[in-house]
């Protein structure tokens, strides 16, 4: 059963505007959007798409945002994950690497809140 984020007053105008998008078109893929997603996404303004498509204080602050919106799970595997890139950077000296993880959970983390507050998952995937 879905929660009904509408009429949740806890819930910011913000992240409402993205959870309406997201139950309209559908959550996005690991691998690509729908078809239905990249044609509602086309018709925002640049600033609706920014506010659909990244989380910039995900960008800056990944694991510790993940943990005040109540991610946990995902915190901890992008934890792991930020150990395994260390790793692989320090063993190819290939620095840019330390970047893909933060823009990875930039562009999901919305995803991911909508699926914890509307769907009420929360799993161990990314």
């Amino acid at each position: 059963m879905k929660h009904d984020y509408l009429n949740d007053p806890s819930i910011s105008d913000k992240w409402k505007f993205r959870f309406s998008f997201l139950d309209k078109t559908g959550v996005p893929g690991f691998w690509g959007n729908t078809p239905e997603w990249k044609a509602a996404y086309k018709k925002l303004t640049f600033g609706q798409r920014l506010k659909v498509a990244i989380n910039f204080y995900a960008l800056f602050f990944s694991v510790i945002y993940l943990l005040i919106l109540g991610l946990w799970k995902k915190a901890i595997v992008v934890i792991l994950l930020q150990i395994l890139v260390g790793f692989i950077i320090f063993l190819t000296d290939f620095g840019w690497l330390s970047s893909i993880v933060s823009l990875w959970v930039a562009f999901r983390a919305n995803i991911w809140y909508y699926q914890k507050v509307v769907l009420k998952q929360q799993d161990w995937s990314l």
